[in-house]
């Protein structure tokens, strides 16, 4: 991450800070937070012995992968590798400069270089890092890169969009409150993503609008592993659930006792805890007629039911829906759709060509994500119908 003021990431109100040239004092050692512990690197921290990170008690770490379309840290596959290595958790996370290119680029350029995801459960989702402007004196912009709240949110909104067509689930967003707040105007519209707080203070204080509870915090910028100090907010195993995209994180009340062993190769166990959010299941998606003549309508409809006990529908929910060309291997989201009292939707587009589509549930407070299975569609010219 880049350093961000210390007084806005303490809570203070400092917006004078961009021109303050006295030196500030260093902050007191605070204790570690209860929680799992963690660490954020980027090309900043060369030869990390991710062993003895190990050792020390870190179980995840994320690994900055790129900056913009134009910066990839020369060190993040030995970083994000060696982290797996030493059986910690990992993930890459991106630093945005939306003055420099549209969100949807930069989640391209993101997931091409490091940034993509798998279930596998070692894999933490990737991160949006929108936060301060820390070129200011060299690019004449504000804290908010010249853009406005509603700039601002349609950027981050084409960023998680395109990276959620890209990987198939949302990405973590990386933010301190007083920047949201103030470059954001306070949209409550993300809530759905799992939120990595930055702040150095004894307590994560106000959340930014939109979230009820966060899911990483960063509460110091140096400490006894490398790079940034965090903790995920819940147990080892809501962790891993985390990671492979089964659960959001769960607040804790006590400290987690992770095993500090010397050997990466132990398997770390925690009290298993249930998925508070009910599994939900896309079903019956058919995508037609088929063969479609080419510019004709094409209907893609299925139903949203939840996936245990009663199966019952899922009414009032927003469904993605997502297209892959023929012989390409990205999905695009090609329109939404809201589902009806039976859980059914359906959403009408005109046929452009070959491919296959698909339907995508993002999940709420109270479900699960879910995804359909795919279906491919012919299209054709002329009067062959």
């Amino acid at each position: 991450m880049k350093r961000l003021p210390r007084l806005l990431l303490s809570g203070g109100l400092a917006v004078a800070l961009a021109s303050c040239t006295t030196a500030l004092p260093a902050a007191a050692a605070a204790p570690v937070p209860p929680g799992v512990r963690g660490l954020d690197v980027s090309s900043h921290q060369p030869g990390v012995s991710w062993p003895a990170v190990y050792r020390d008690g870190a179980r995840f770490a994320y690994v900055k992968a790129t900056e913009s379309t134009t910066y990839r840290n020369p060190r993040y596959a030995e970083q994000y590798q060696g982290a797996r290595q030493a059986g910690l958790i990992r993930g890459a996370y991106h630093f945005a400069l939306p003055h420099k290119s549209g969100g949807a680029a930069q989640a391209d350029y993101f997931f091409r270089n490091g940034g993509g995801w798998t279930s596998d459960g070692w894999t933490l989702p990737g991160v949006l890092d929108i936060e301060f402007n820390p070129y200011q004196s060299s690019n004449g912009l504000d804290i908010c890169y010249g853009l406005s709240p509603a700039r601002m949110v349609s950027w981050i909104r084409d960023f998680s969009d395109r990276y959620l067509a890209l990987a198939g689930r949302r990405p973590a967003v990386y933010t301190n409150t007083y920047w949201w707040q103030t470059c954001t105007g306070g949209s409550a519209a993300f809530g759905d993503h799992p939120l990595w707080l930055a702040r150095y203070a004894s307590a994560v204080g106000a959340l930014p609008a939109g979230w009820t509870t966060h899911a990483i915090w960063q509460h110091a910028d140096s400490g006894v592993f490398p790079g940034d100090q965090n903790v995920f907010n819940g147990t080892y195993e809501q962790l891993k659930l985390l990671a492979a995209g089964r659960s959001a994180a769960a607040p804790v009340k006590a400290p987690v006792n992770v095993p500090v062993d010397a050997s990466p190769k132990v398997s770390v166990k925690a009290p298993a805890r249930k998925p508070t959010r009910a599994a939900t299941r896309v079903s019956s998606l058919n995508a037609g007629p088929e063969p479609a003549g080419k510019g004709r309508k094409l209907t893609v409809s299925g139903t949203l039911r939840l996936a245990t006990g009663t199966r019952r529908a899922v009414a009032g929910q927003r469904v993605l829906i997502r297209f892959r060309p023929r012989g390409s291997t990205v999905w695009r989201t090609a329109g939404t759709a809201v589902t009806a009292s039976g859980g059914t939707f359906r959403r009408t587009f005109r046929a452009a060509g070959d491919g296959t589509w698909q339907a995508v549930y993002n999940g709420d407070a109270l479900r699960l994500a879910a995804r359909s299975g795919s279906d491919y569609v012919d299209v054709r010219t002329g009067r062959w119908w």
